[in-house]
């Protein structure tokens, strides 16, 4: 269902998030609290009537209106009666029966115009919520030993859901304070488990799915400083007036099972956790997300509705990492990045994988698929401002194996060392030449040796690991705006290039290796020497081994003509120098006077 988990959410964050504005030390002032604190995040809290009784005010008909887009509030939230007692110790207790509902109606839908209500049963045993402090710093102490939610979900006649959500062990504290520069929050809670279950039906039981998530050992710890009066609505604008956000938070072990029929296919998933943590803060010139989850398993079953046949898929990461920073003013609001960049926006991120491998099987009319694969580790990042950008991305110790009818020989393995892309450029528009970098490395390719029993059936050529490394760097002009250019579907005028550096070539394949390095640099102005080229000055060495001895065997094999491997070598000696007592090439190919060198020699 698609709204179903989310206001399940929404209910819990209003039960564990109600003492944030019992923030007072009388029950008069702690429910004066509840109604100012409508400003944090653009809530509004209402009530039918209020009434002292002793040392307990009783609140009933409580209306909670949860902001949404526009003018459409995303829900309301409704209970009957709230009552806080003043203990006579300058504490008061806020209490709760120990079970109430809480009613969600979501906007209209924008096609049918029709909304949505969905009653939440919520159960809170035993539940010792108590503010102390002063007026102007208010602490609460929050003991909940069980949080049950339960609600059931209908969308038509065809459609249902029901959700069952149970914390365990919650306990924390909470403080909040009135300072002259606006609302200090801060929290420190945690439960010792969390169990979620999701089932939902279909027109009919070829469509039932059943979803269970458990989770030890959460806490969350976070601390609001600074909100103004005018709330979080404008997040913004917020952060612009002074507010500051620092929140974190962590998980244990915990498994994820899915099962049921999807389309009468069976469906079963199952996954583990080893636990995990994550950090968040906000600033007005800057945003940090930081999360971690260790320890990930999965497995599938189940039935591939597109091209038919039964499936298994198993997987396992040691450690999956992420990070978002962001910095520069009004980074909350970047509806033209462009222009965001402009501006000042920085842009970073990193994504990591730790020891990762999976396998998948396919049986489907007797014929099987199999493909396996393991990886050492992964990393990404990427970084984005108006001067440049950079993505990057490196892996090692790759292996896939893959087993298929549809391929001549019984299976592919393939084994890789590293892999490895790094670009870094300019982004918008230069008025002077600005530095880039290219890098690619594929090193130790290792192919499989029925690929080399087809190509090579003989074992004539070394079947050493092969490897590619191009490793570059320069400086040139963007005349345009390469983000601009992007989301209008490709620049329309090429950058102009000033220099290139060649700061590593290397090529390694069976027995033969090519390394070269050098560079240039490029008059923009003369494009008629070399006709529609800006003429380059430099110079490259070039050094090769094996070269020779690789033609003689691929002649041997007879992939490439004897005429043809003659016509190669006369090529050769014109750009090349021999080496008398080994199978090595030399050149050094210049550009200089408007001329071409091989050697020395001018050829042009």
């Amino acid at each position: 269902m698609p709204n179903s988990c989310h206001k399940a959410a929404l209910a819990l964050t209003f039960v564990l998030g109600a003492p944030a504005v019992w923030a007072d030390v009388t029950p008069e002032e702690v429910w004066e609290n509840w109604q100012a604190a409508k400003s944090l995040g653009g809530n509004t809290i209402t009530a039918d009537s209020t009434s002292m009784d002793g040392d307990t005010l009783t609140v009933t008909g409580v209306t909670i209106t949860l902001p949404g887009e526009g003018d459409d509030p995303a829900g309301t939230a409704t209970f009957d009666t709230l009552q806080f007692q003043d203990n006579g110790d300058g504490t008061v207790a806020i209490v709760l029966p120990d079970s109430f509902p809480v009613t969600f109606t979501s906007p209209p839908d924008p096609v049918t115009q029709a909304g949505e209500d969905v009653t939440l049963t919520v159960t809170l045993p035993d539940a010792d919520i108590t503010a102390s402090g002063t007026p102007e710093y208010v602490s609460y102490a929050v003991d909940l030993p069980t949080v049950d939610v339960t609600a059931t979900v209908s969308e038509g006649t065809d459609d249902a859901a029901t959700i069952a959500a149970k914390l365990t062990g919650v306990s924390g504290a909470y403080q909040v304070q009135a300072a002259e520069s606006g609302l200090n929050i801060a929290q420190d809670m945690a439960a010792q488990t969390l169990d979620l279950t999701v089932k939902t039906t279909g027109p009919s039981a070829d469509n039932t799915v059943a979803v269970t998530l458990s989770l030890t050992d959460l806490a969350a710890k976070g601390q609001l400083t600074d909100i103004p009066a005018v709330g979080m609505e404008d997040l913004q604008l917020a952060l612009n007036q002074g507010m500051t956000l620092d929140f974190g938070g962590s998980y244990g072990i915990g498994s994820l099972d899915v099962s049921g029929k999807d389309a009468g296919d069976p469906i079963k998933v199952s996954a583990t956790v080893g636990g995990g943590n994550f950090v968040m803060a906000m600033a007005a010139t800057s945003f940090l997300y930081d999360t971690t989850n260790r320890a990930i398993s999965l497995n599938v079953a189940g039935v591939d509705q597109t091209n038919g046949g039964e499936f298994t898929f198993s997987g396992a990461l040691a450690d999956l990492t992420s990070q978002v920073a962001m910095s520069g003013a009004n980074w909350a609001e970047t509806q033209d990045f462009n222009v965001a960049l402009k501006a000042g926006l920085n842009l970073t991120g990193a994504l990591g994988l730790g020891a990762t491998s999976f396998d998948f099987n396919l049986v489907d009319a007797g014929q099987v698929t199999k493909l396996k694969a393991s990886l050492g580790g992964a990393d990404t990042s990427f970084a984005m401002s108006a001067a440049d950008m950079r993505y990057a991305i490196g892996s090692k110790a790759i292996a896939l194996a893959i087993t298929t009818p549809d391929i001549p020989v019984p299976e592919v393995a393939i084994d890789l060392a590293e892999l490895a892309f790094d670009l870094a450029m300019p982004l918008t528009k230069t008025g002077s030449p600005a530095p880039f970098t290219y890098l690619t490395r594929i090193v130790d390719l290792k192919l499989p040796e029925a690929i080399w029993a087809m190509a090579d059936p003989s074992g004539a050529l070394p079947h050493d690991p092969a490897t590619v490394i191009l490793d570059t760097k320069g400086s040139l002009t963007l005349t345009e705006d390469l983000v601009n250019d992007a989301m209008a579907g490709g620049p329309t005028t090429p950058p102009v290039l000033h220099a290139l550096d060649l700061t590593q070539l290397l090529v390694k394949f069976a027995g033969a290796q090519v390394t070269a390095n050098g560079g240039f640099t490029f008059d923009n102005t003369d494009t008629t020497t070399l006709p529609g080229i800006p003429y380059p000055t430099g110079k490259v060495d070039i050094t090769a081994l094996g070269v020779n001895g690789l033609i003689d065997k691929l002649v041997a094999m007879g992939l490439v003509p004897e005429d043809q491997a003659m016509q190669g070598r006369m090529m050769m000696s014109m750009f090349a120098n021999s080496a008398t007592d080994r199978d090595e090439l030399t050149s050094t190919l210049e550009f200089k006077d408007k001329g071409f060198y091989a050697n020395g020699a001018r050829l042009q």
